[in-house]
């Protein structure tokens, strides 16, 4: 019998290497600033020189020699992924761009990057630790939401997970969330900290914090609310105890976040979700759900990575304003 041909070893990701040619993904990487466009010498202040072959920038400035009459050429010379999101790994810039495209869905397995690109376990499982880096870091700076008569829900919600290495031993964590009515938009924080409960103490500084003064905020009747309307903020609440919403007025009901506390529990109960890498779930599911459109994710994603791992260089990436970074 023969052996197989090439086409019928076909690889599926293998079909982007064959029009992402390594150089292409790589100048995407650079315009996203996650690798270098350009870096100047440390020691003598011009721009150092790209060595395709070798992957590094190097320095051809020819610098006088103390005392002498003699000069030399400098010998400053740095990796082009140093310091970098990419540090410390030799995976082609196309496996990435692949690999965390396919993160950033909620189809992503570990079979099926283990299949199409032929890493291996260990290197699939670091990689979903790097990506996860990023949009923790993102997490841990949320943005506020809300606005001068933007709508805004907001509630608490408890997840129960399970404690590290004990499959019967349940953790409970309560959630403060809120969601913007128009876009979306919307903040997670977990009450985790020494001290934090559900009271007002609690519950008001994170409100401020993470929803801008003069939205209008919905929330049912909880106690820690109740100050809201002094806080510079247009409080609405429905009693859950008599109506899920307001008879009268149409308006007042808290269904977008509750819809939004539905869709996190089924997807943080999936098969494999481990409790302790709860805040992570967390971070992946936010992130992705305040980009507004899925084929823009990896772009506000690699812009997360470049701040998160500042290259040398450090300059903003061409083409991209304020209100990218701010997604």
């Amino acid at each position: 019998m023969s052996s197989l041909c090439g086409s019928c070893a076909f690889k599926p990701w293998f079909f982007f290497r064959d029009f992402l040619e390594q150089e292409e993904a790589s100048n995407d990487l650079r315009r996203h600033a996650v690798l270098p466009s350009s870096i100047d010498c440390p020691h003598c202040k011009v721009p150092c020189h790209y060595r395709l072959d070798r992957r590094n920038w190097v320095c051809r400035q020819s610098v006088k020699i103390s005392k002498t009459k003699c000069r030399k050429q400098c010998n400053f010379t740095i990796a082009d992924r140093k310091g970098t999101f990419l540090d410390h790994t030799n995976m082609k810039s196309w496996e990435i761009l692949c690999f965390i495209n396919h993160w950033l869905t909620k189809e992503w397995n570990h079979a099926g990057v283990v299949r199409n690109l032929g890493w291996s376990s260990q290197t699939w499982v670091d990689w979903r630790s790097f990506c996860s880096e990023v949009t923790e870091h993102w997490f841990d700076q949320q943005e506020p939401i809300g606005g001068q008569g933007i709508e805004v829900e907001i509630n608490e919600s408890l997840f129960v997970t399970s404690k590290y290495n004990r499959a019967r031993s349940l953790n409970q964590v309560w959630l403060l969330g809120g969601i913007e009515r128009e876009c979306k938009r919307s903040f997670l924080v977990p009450l985790v900290e020494e001290g934090q409960d559900r009271s007002a103490n609690t519950l008001l500084p994170l409100i401020k914090k993470f929803i801008r003064p003069g939205s209008h905020i919905y929330s049912d009747g909880w106690a820690a609310y109740a100050r809201l309307s002094k806080e510079g903020y247009t409080h609405s609440v429905i009693n859950h105890k008599e109506n899920f919403v307001d008879p009268k007025d149409s308006r007042i009901h808290t269904q977008n976040i509750e819809r939004l506390w539905l869709d996190i529990k089924q997807w943080t109960r999936r098969p494999g979700i481990k409790g302790e890498y709860f805040k992570q779930y967390l971070a992946w599911y936010l992130f992705v759900h305040n980009v507004e459109a899925d084929d823009t994710l990896i772009h506000h994603f690699l812009l997360s990575a470049a701040r998160l791992y500042p290259h040398q260089s450090n300059r903003r990436p061409e083409g991209h304003d304020e209100d990218d970074e701010s997604a």
